[in-house]
């Protein structure tokens, strides 16, 4: 095992730093691999991020990596680097639930797409992060696997459905992770706990091999300590599949030489609905952000665009497409769901009609967005209208309106995967970047999210102004 103080370093490096010293052999892929785990056993057990975690197989491919890189072999982008997928991916000899009680045993005999471009590129696999049940929910609090808790302040919520992703990354159990994202899902968690999630462009990640919730509205995307490491990660899981006929078949760009790159360029901030229910942290973090990208040169115009009745349109398709999915296994073992999916999979369908008029609500709102990025290059709002709040919690309160919590998780971010733009979560406490890696017990104060959307296909533009704003907001790496 490595040193406490050795282990510290190895646990402070983020993606981009470790490949690179893994590659010049500064750091061995084993010691980095097993300073994960020995974090993994002292805080996991306050935080629940993982469901499986993979050591013995974890150990064996670090083992592996370090090998190939003595004999000098070719590496990959992400040589000997201990990440974790959400627990929506099939992983080849690994357990994977989809966070439900149907799937307890189930191991699949093929990686999902994004696994296997992961290992080839040579990650280690640390194990499968928890979430929400079939991915359906925002709290990861799941009624067969248990309650994830944000590494922030453990009796907040982690946000979902990919809030395991967001709590290993940010409690240091793991350097990255993969997500999904149907109504905000790599997103929420990454604003309610304190790091970077990227949904990309629909279709620039495969979905082949990952459990299906609204397969229109469905994306998967980094979750990351830095900008810098979700371009990095999102270069290595892009690209045409034959296993999923949807993704696009452009070439893929190196997102990371891309921020190397400096432009200026013109920012919509999202008014109107989108800044009308909003907490005062959030809005002066939307604020600070607003300041930062005017002080760096770049030209920020109010923009607005409505969207009241985008988020209740969307719940119906979502309701919809994964009820229809969910209704048969539902009808044959009822008691394997949870109260909330029980509750939802009992009511009736929407019906046809109330399909058309979602439908129409959705077209107007992403017609917005596209008109408003007619004029734009980025568009700028919060990512959650507050910070995460307790476990257990069924409403909240914005701005003096009491919400649903599913709606309030999903107001600002489920409109971004309708219209299937890219979208980029960062963080910020006290108007700066939160330090990452966190100590569970620690008990800080919760950070919010901001968000930064761009044009369908261009990843580049949104990646390379967060990483501009992201230096220049400072904190633990700037």
């Amino acid at each position: 095992m490595t040193s406490l103080a050795a282990s510290e370093t190895l646990l402070g490096l983020d993606l981009v730093q470790a490949a690179r010293l893994v590659a010049d052999g500064t750091v061995d892929p084993v010691d980095l691999t097993s300073a994960y785990l020995d974090r993994l056993v002292d805080v996991d057990g306050d935080v629940g991020a993982y469901v499986t975690v993979a050591a013995d197989r974890a150990l064996d491919a670090a083992r592996a990596a370090r090998v190939a890189v003595r004999q000098g072999r070719p590496l990959g982008a992400l040589h000997g680097l201990p990440l974790g997928v959400k627990d929506l991916f099939d992983t080849a000899g690994v357990r994977t639930t989809y966070g439900s009680a149907l799937y307890v045993d189930h191991v699949p005999t093929m990686d999902a797409t994004v696994v296997a471009r992961l290992r080839e590129a040579g990650a280690v696999l640390l194990g499968k992060h928890a979430t929400h049940e079939l991915a359906w929910g925002g709290t990861t609090s799941n009624e067969h696997f248990g309650v994830v808790h944000n590494p922030r302040r453990t009796s907040a919520i982690p946000g979902g459905s990919s809030g395991g992703s967001a709590a290993a990354v940010v409690s240091g159990t793991a350097i990255a992770s993969v997500g999904t994202d149907t109504a905000g899902s790599v997103r929420i968690p990454a604003a309610a706990c304190g790091c970077v999630g990227l949904k990309p462009s629909r279709g620039r990640v495969s979905l082949a091999g990952a459990m299906p919730l609204a397969r229109s509205l469905d994306h998967a995307g980094p979750i990351t300590r830095t900008v810098a490491d979700a371009a990095l990660l999102l270069k290595v899981i892009a690209g045409a599949d034959e296993r999923d006929p949807r993704t696009l078949d452009d070439a893929v760009p190196d997102y990371l030489a891309a921020l190397a790159v400096r432009r200026r360029v013109r920012v919509g901030r999202l008014r109107g609905w989108y800044d009308a229910l909003l907490d005062d942290a959030v809005r002066e973090a939307v604020d600070v952000v607003h300041r930062r990208l005017t002080e760096l040169g770049h030209e920020v115009v109010d923009v607005d665009a409505p969207g009241a009745d985008a988020v209740a349109a969307l719940f119906t398709r979502l309701t919809a497409e994964a009820g229809a999915l969910h209704q048969q296994a539902f009808r044959r073992r009822p008691e394997a769901f949870g109260s909330i999916l029980r509750r939802i999979l009992g009511r009736a369908l929407p019906t046809p009609s109330d399909l058309a008029a979602a439908e129409g609500a959705l077209a107007r709102q992403s017609a917005a967005l596209f008109d408003a990025l007619a004029g734009c290059d980025v568009l700028l709002t919060a990512t959650l209208p507050m910070v995460a709040p307790p476990i257990g919690s069924e409403t909240v309160t914005v701005s003096g309106t009491v919400l649903d919590l599913e709606r309030a998780l999903t107001r600002l971010t489920s409109v971004f995967d309708v219209s299937g733009l890219p979208a980029l979560s960062l963080p910020l406490i006290d108007g700066r970047r939160p330090p990452l890696p966190v100590d569970p017990a620690s008990d800080g104060p919760l950070p919010v999210g901001v968000q930064l959307v761009g044009r369908p296909r261009d990843e580049v533009t949104v990646l390379q102004v967060g990483h501009e704003l992201e230096r220049a907001l400072g904190g633990d790496e700037a």
